[in-house]
């Protein structure tokens, strides 16, 4: 799971060992004091949480791990 701007992490809303389904919210960065939530591009188990509540993230930043 990645992010197209940058920005801050506002919120993870998943731990390793959860199950998303491909749309589930996996956490809120803000950029431009705009708030984006980051959905699932696939389901399965969150491998690795690579981001924590106020890192600064980057454009093609990988951010969550997902493993099918």
């Amino acid at each position: 799971v990645a992010t197209s701007m940058p920005g801050t992490v506002i919120d993870v809303l998943v731990k390793v060992g959860d199950t998303v389904e491909a749309g589930d919210p996996v956490l809120i960065t803000e950029a431009m004091k705009m708030e984006t939530e980051i959905q699932a591009p696939i389901a399965g188990t969150i491998k690795t949480v690579y981001v924590a509540k106020g890192d600064s993230v980057n454009p093609d930043e990988t951010l969550i791990e997902i493993g099918t």
